[in-house]
């Protein structure tokens, strides 16, 4: 075993700089256990990267085969609608979950992003194909963005000693209202009663951030955007 004098810890792992403050460790071993090759203690990363890996491409193959198979079915089966297009994108929508929220194991920022953005795009997808009544738009669009509302909330609360590097987030839900109340003026949303309350939401937190962050919210938006 190896000691940092710094540190006054004792590490396991035959490496010879404390993983804490880099300094060189003291051994207190023989020579004889020093020449053991003693398995390292931290997991195997490339293990689980190649069972991911290896998960992720069972699944392509497998949706491509089933996805080919529904479309088959779907043809000489034909009523009126397509609704193999509908199982496509679930499918694609579980891959990208699979590829960008697992595999990569992308902060969960980026992932609540990835999940809302794919939700919503199945969403509008779905109502186009079945023949478009506007449910997409005026209900899961606005409704997504008060849930990533309601995530931030969670979040700064969990993380509260570093809740200002949600700012960012919050800006892109404000944005997101935004462009909701753009499409209600321009007649695409045609309840405009969950954008409405939306963009309220996402105002006020992001005020509410602005007002009681006071500096250290100016800072992080400063830092940012590189102001």
């Amino acid at each position: 075993m190896r000691k940092c004098k710094t540190c006054h810890v004792t590490i396991l792992d035959p490496t010879m700089v404390c993983p804490l403050c880099h300094s060189v460790l003291e051994t207190d071993e023989t020579e004889g256990e020093q020449k053991e090759n003693k398995p390292g203690m931290y997991p195997d990363v490339k293990e689980t990267s190649r069972i991911l890996s290896f998960v992720v491409k069972l699944y392509t193959f497998l949706a491509i085969v089933a996805e080919a198979a529904l479309i088959a079915i779907n043809y000489f089966t034909y009523r009126g609608i397509w609704w193999s297009a509908i199982s496509g994108i679930a499918i694609l929508y579980f891959y990208i979950t699979l590829r960008y929220s697992i595999q990569k194991n992308s902060g969960y920022l980026r992932t609540i992003l990835i999940q809302m953005a794919g939700a919503v795009l199945l969403a509008v997808a779905v109502d186009v194909i079945v023949g478009y009544r506007g449910w997409s738009v005026n209900y899961v669009f606005p409704s997504a963005i008060l849930l990533m509302d309601l995530a931030i909330v969670i979040l700064m609360l969990v993380n509260a000693q570093y809740w200002q590097s949600y700012i960012l987030l919050e800006l892109l839900t404000l944005l997101l209202s935004l462009l909701a109340l753009i499409l209600w003026w321009t007649g695409v949303i045609g309840n405009p009663a969950v954008a409405l309350s939306a963009a309220a939401v996402s105002g006020v937190l992001f005020a509410g951030t602005l007002i009681f962050g006071d500096r250290r919210a100016k800072n992080e938006l400063k830092r940012r955007f590189h102001m």
